[in-house]
């Protein structure tokens, strides 16, 4: 075959039959001599090649057949416009222009967001007889069902709650991030919607979620957390990143072996116990209530409690919370308050998995449980039931206030609360060695409501949530002349949370919790008490 471009530099000095030959050998098609030729393939010449080609008809049509092509088979309609495989060129024409249509439509659709409504009914406009469409016209159906069922902001919230408790989500910051991100895009819910439940609640989204929104999806600013109101403190923590410390893992099972008043708190993942019990501590650690706190550094929580101790000191700063710790980790931490008798109020507070009310209702139910689950079980029944100690104890449930509807596998903290009581019940874990038991409710912000009537309010909210475990405890407490047949309340606050893992810290709360402990535990002359240890410990 002949080089194309020299055929089209010498087409003047080749002969009609020459250039016949070329047509018939494939070195290049009659139409491309047509378009490249210029002026020296014009008129005359083009007659006289195409007489050229006149008897040689099915040898250019085998060619063309065999490139299978757009320019061959317009070439060889531009020789025999007429005749034998004139009808068959332009039906493959036809088939090779439908095959092209068929391509560029299929490559459209491949770049379609397909939760983007906007581009799937544009594609639908540009392509209407395409192969996809009938896809575009289900994806359709599909985003309208969506926007029926899973539209809004109350429907927003149940799906941010839903990832906050699945423990098979690894990263539910990004998790959360990534699932309000579809929704704005698929139209489920608005930009200004989803502003106006931060609005309602700094508290709505974790910080980490936020920064992902803001930095990744781009999907809200901190302008527009500022334009909300939120305390330009807490944004420029936000922008800066701050995130939580890890708290040391327990570095064994837990063990009670001193001389105290055990105090226990009780909580479900995400009730906030864990920023309750740090702030305690902290509060314990300034000696702004009692006069001193020696901590014991041979107890099995120690490391922990150095950490939750010393996160609360600055007030009206902000700060971090700390991160939840494993749901079935369990602490002691064994401390002596020094009141301002100077006599010491030796405490062990035990910090319970935030898994074992789940795992109490669970083996209430008689539903299986997972190796852990077993584990956290059999850590509280060997605290309280097979090697319980001699202690004088005290019990503290820590609820969350306004969180009575978030789920947990499915089932509500009432729920949960009151499979845990009937294990409680069965098992005799509260008896007659128990001073007091407590339900302490926190984020009681959210009641704005303060002193007699913020008791009163989270009396009728117990009464509308937890009326059930409420009753039980009260029946518990007289059965067991527990505290005169008395379960009380205690209101608790952090101080101005935001974003879930900030804090302007108030230790107010803190205190009254302190002096309830010193109120309830047992005071020593220091030298008896290391005399009860010491008897103890042999």
């Amino acid at each position: 075959m002949t080089d194309k471009q020299a055929i089209i530099n010498n087409i003047e000095s080749r002969t009609p039959a020459e250039l016949a030959a070329f047509v018939l050998d494939g070195s290049i098609t009659y139409a491309e001599l047509c378009n490249l030729g210029g002026e020296c393939f014009t008129g005359g010449m083009r007659t006289a090649v195409r007489r050229a080609l006149a008897d040689s008809r099915e040898s250019v049509w085998q060619n063309a057949c065999l490139e299978f092509t757009r320019p061959a088979l317009e070439s060889f309609l531009m020789i025999y416009p007429d005749g034998a495989h004139a009808d068959e060129a332009r039906q493959l024409l036809e088939q090779i222009a439908d095959d092209e249509a068929r391509q560029i439509a299929d490559s459209a659709w491949q770049a379609v967001d397909r939760d983007n409504e906007t581009e799937i009914r544009k594609y639908l406009a540009d392509y209407p007889g395409s192969a996809r469409a009938a896809d575009a016209t289900a994806l359709l159906e599909s985003i309208a069902k969506d926007r029926l069922l899973n539209s809004g902001s109350d429907k927003l919230v149940e799906k941010v709650n839903e990832i906050s408790q699945d423990g098979h989500v690894t990263d539910k910051a990004e998790a959360v991030a990534a699932m309000i991100t579809a929704r704005l895009t698929r139209g489920l819910i608005s930009r200004a919607d989803l502003l106006g439940l931060i609005g309602n609640d700094k508290n709505f989204l974790s910080a980490r979620a936020l920064y992902l929104l803001i930095e990744k999806h781009r999907q809200i600013g901190y302008q527009d957390l500022l334009n909300l109101g939120i305390d330009s403190r807490f944004v420029q923590f936000l922008a800066a990143d701050s995130r939580r410390a890890a708290l040391p893992a327990p570095p064994s099972a837990p063990k009670i072996d001193k001389v105290s008043t055990e105090v226990y708190f009780w909580g479900i993942p995400a009730s906030g116990k864990t920023c309750a019990l740090g702030a305690t501590l902290s509060i314990a650690n300034t000696g702004r209530v009692a006069k001193g706190m020696i901590k014991d550094n041979n107890c099995q929580g120690y490391g922990y409690m150095q950490h939750l101790s010393e996160m609360f000191r600055d007030e009206e700063r902000v700060g971090l919370l700390p991160e939840g710790t494993a749901t079935t980790a369990t602490y002691t931490m064994s401390f002596d308050l020094i009141d301002r008798k100077d006599r010491l109020h030796p405490i062990t507070c035990i910090d319970l998995a935030g898994e074992l009310v789940e795992c109490m209702s669970r083996s209430d139910a008689r539903q299986p449980l997972s190796a852990m689950q077993e584990q956290a079980l059999a850590t509280i029944t060997d605290l309280l039931v097979a090697n319980r100690s001699k202690n004088r104890k005290i019990h503290i449930f820590v609820l969350e206030y306004g969180g009575e509807n978030r789920l947990y596998g499915g089932l509500s903290q009432s729920t949960l609360l009151d499979g845990a009581l009937r294990y409680i019940e069965s098992t005799g874990i509260f008896t007659r060695d128990t001073d007091a038991i407590y339900l302490m409710f926190t984020k009681v912000d959210r009641a704005q409501a303060t002193g007699s009537e913020l008791i009163e309010t989270l009396r009728r909210y117990t009464d509308r949530h937890y009326s059930g475990f409420y009753n039980g405890l009260t029946r518990i407490c007289k059965e067991n002349e527990i505290n005169g047949g008395v379960v009380e309340r205690i209101p608790f606050t952090m101080g101005e949370v935001c974003f879930q893992d900030f804090c302007l810290f108030r230790g107010s709360a803190a205190e009254l919790v302190i002096n309830e402990l010193l109120r309830r535990s047992k005071s020593f002359k220091s030298g008896k008490l290391a005399k009860l240890n010491n008897i103890l410990s042999k």
